[in-house]
């Protein structure tokens, strides 16, 4: 993929009204559904980002104005859809055990949920020899159809699983899968490295496409200054996460941006992607962004 730049170019921007700290999307059919990583809704919405209904997929009773108090929210921060009508979340594990869950959810007739205590997984992963003492800060998350990839913010990590194991300990309790991991060195703006905010996977194309995003904080709890963000492309080889990648900083349209999340929306061609991206910009409102992704060859002097 050396070979290769992303060129990126904004189609369209709106505010996404109607849902706070916008944090994850997933498409389905011509709509989309939303995650708010202080919100216990999924919120749907139409092909023209217009909010249809919302329902509740995290049993609260700690609500003030609609939204979790931060000491007590689930932070959802990535999700996927893993089947025709079933959608997976998962809280970001930056506080335990409050963002030790995952959620799954059915859409295919009535809103359904169920949510699982993940405790004894991310405990495994926070002291894996490769977090190096960092803070959990799950952001992401991709899914090939036997694997789950997930992107940890801070220290850039890739987890990867099997699905099955990871449904097996969801339903037993007992073993959890052991994942695979790929770290990542990702590019600076003031010199503060980028850290993943948000993935997903290629339809039927081995490639993850993830996004990342500049904050100047201290630590994954506190939100700090926001920077700007990062879009980016990376292959999956025979299963294997693979070492080079392409990314490409997404334009500011008049003032930087956290994006938290992405979604392919329509494959124009074998060069040519738009995609949806979400935005949370930590007390403003949520924004909504319509992209289109080339892939274009360098010219090799």
């Amino acid at each position: 993929m050396k070979q290769f730049k992303l060129d990126i170019e904004i189609l369209n921007w709106q505010v996404l009204e109607g849902i706070p700290s916008a944090s994850g999307i997933v498409k389905y059919n011509e709509d989309f559904f939303v995650i708010g990583d202080d919100s216990p809704y999924l919120f749907h919405i139409d092909p023209k980002f217009n909010l249809l209904s919302k329902k509740l997929i995290h049993s609260s009773g700690k609500l003030e104005d609609n939204i979790i108090p931060k000491f007590h929210k689930p932070d959802f921060e990535a999700m996927e859809m893993v089947s025709d009508t079933q959608i997976l979340v998962f809280g970001s594990g930056s506080k335990s055990p409050e963002r030790d869950v995952c959620v799954f959810v059915d859409i295919e007739k009535e809103t359904t949920f169920k949510q699982v205590d993940i405790s004894l997984f991310y405990n495994y992963i926070r002291n894996m020899d490769i977090m190096q003492g960092h803070e959990l800060d799950i952001e992401g998350l991709g899914f090939d159809g036997s694997s789950l990839y997930l992107f940890n913010r801070g220290r850039n990590i890739i987890f990867s699983f099997p699905y099955q194991e990871f449904i097996d300990f969801c339903a037993t309790g007992k073993t959890y899968p052991i994942p695979r991991f790929k770290l990542f060195s990702l590019p600076k703006i003031e010199g503060l490295e980028a850290g993943f905010s948000g993935a997903c996977s290629f339809p039927n194309k081995p490639y993850l496409i993830f996004t990342a995003a500049v904050e100047d904080a201290p630590n994954a709890y506190d939100d700090g200054d926001i920077l700007g963000s990062f879009i980016g492309l990376i292959k999956i080889e025979s299963g294997e996460i693979s070492e080079d990648f392409l990314i490409s900083k997404i334009p500011n349209p008049g003032f930087p941006l956290k994006v938290e999340s992405v979604i392919v929306d329509k494959v124009i061609s074998e060069t040519q992607t738009d995609l949806v991206l979400v935005t949370d910009n930590d007390g403003r409102p949520s924004e909504i962004i319509r992209l289109r992704m080339t892939l274009n060859k360098t010219r090799i002097n």
